[in-house]
């Protein structure tokens, strides 16, 4: 069997948990176009891992498509801004365990998220060094499995692993060809996962 070489990570619910800096967000730019209606941000953790066009039409279906467009700007830009400001929480001991990893895997980020919100994230913790690419569906409209393969494909991994915390995190493993560990700390529930860690830092223990 190949030696595993890299580890692509899911980010929210896996990573960190940013639910309250962009349920504000959302919620600023719900009142910007006129509505009285607020979100939770357990509504935020429940549609996590969902592509955007997704959660917009399935979740803020009460906006009417013509200020629906206009809706999505705002809140691109608010979410941008806050996550800037205000970031969110890493879950426990993710920074020493990313490090450590580092010393023997090559480490990367696959999120359906909106243009920029990796770049937040990297940022706000000063974690450039640590991962060597990401890709999201706000950058090129791509479905997480494809971009789970495009960046297998575009850095040479040979034997990846991702790590989500939803159902759709596996599927889109699954699709990719790609070995799936199950963080059960995240947002989302799995029945019968196949490999599972409790604590982030499980993966430093763990036969990878």
């Amino acid at each position: 069997m190949r030696e595993r070489d890299s580890i692509i990570f899911d980010l929210d619910g896996t990573l960190w948990n940013a639910s309250e800096t962009v349920v504000k967000a959302f919620n600023d730019s719900i009142q910007e176009i006129g509505f009285d209606i607020n979100i939770t941000s357990k509504a935020v953790r429940d549609f996590s891992g969902m592509k955007m066009d997704d959660i917009f039409a399935q979740h803020f279906s009460f906006i009417p498509k013509d200020k629906l467009q206009k809706f999505e700007k705002i809140y691109a830009k608010k979410e941008n801004e806050y996550l800037k400001n205000y970031g969110g929480e890493l879950f426990p001991n993710v920074k020493e365990t990313l490090e450590r990893l580092t010393e023997n895997y090559r480490l990367f980020i696959v999120s359906n998220c909106m243009k920029g919100y990796i770049e937040n994230f990297i940022g706000f913790f000063s974690f450039n060094d640590l991962f060597e690419d990401f890709e999201c569906f706000g950058n090129d409209g791509l479905p997480k499995d494809k971009n789970i393969t495009l960046i297998v494909e575009r850095n040479n991994l040979q034997n990846p692993v991702y790590v989500g915390d939803t159902i759709w995190d596996k599927e889109s493993s699954e699709k990719a060809g790609v070995d799936f560990i199950y963080a059960t700390y995240g947002f989302g529930k799995i029945e019968n996962p196949k490999v599972q860690i409790q604590n982030f830092e499980d993966l430093l223990s763990m036969k990878l």
